[in-house]
């Protein structure tokens, strides 16, 4: 037995096929105002296939909103993804004020929303960069796919 009791009662208490008072009125007025369709004729079809082939998909780009370093694995950066998708080991670029400072950096693990997952295509998330030390990353920084 629970610490609270309560009575049932059934959710509807009325058929729901009944008419609720004062609405019958609204309901044939607001009928009678809509005149039917005359003539309706489709000018134009959709085709079923697109024409155009798919636009080719942005390069990784990802900003950097904070770092910091575990010992023995080496640096988290979080941030959001701007552009792309990163996979786990792909080799990235650092970039800072438009100049790639260290090239060919490996992504070791990807987090987000407190989940390791082995790719990441947007919103916040978390990098794991092998053999990078926490002082070489800062706030602003780009971290892009390798060209």
């Amino acid at each position: 037995m629970g610490l609270f009791r309560r009575k049932r009662e059934p959710f509807l208490t009325a058929s729901p096929d009944a008419p609720v008072p004062g609405m019958s009125d609204l309901h044939e007025t607001a009928v009678q105002a809509v005149p039917a369709p005359s003539d309706v004729t489709v000018t134009s079809t959709v085709p079923a296939e697109p024409s155009a082939a798919p636009a080719p998909a942005a390069p990784f780009s990802f900003t950097v909103a904070d770092a910091f370093s575990i010992t023995g694995r080496g640096t988290v950066v979080t941030g959001t993804v701007d552009a792309g998708t990163v996979h786990r080991d792909d080799r990235v670029d650092l970039v800072r004020d438009g100049e790639v400072y260290r090239a060919g950096v490996v992504v070791a693990g990807i987090e987000t929303k407190r989940k390791r997952v082995d790719e990441a295509s947007g919103g916040a998330v978390g990098l794991l960069l092998k053999d990078v030390a926490r002082d070489a990353v800062q706030r602003g920084d780009v971290i892009r796919a390798a060209v």
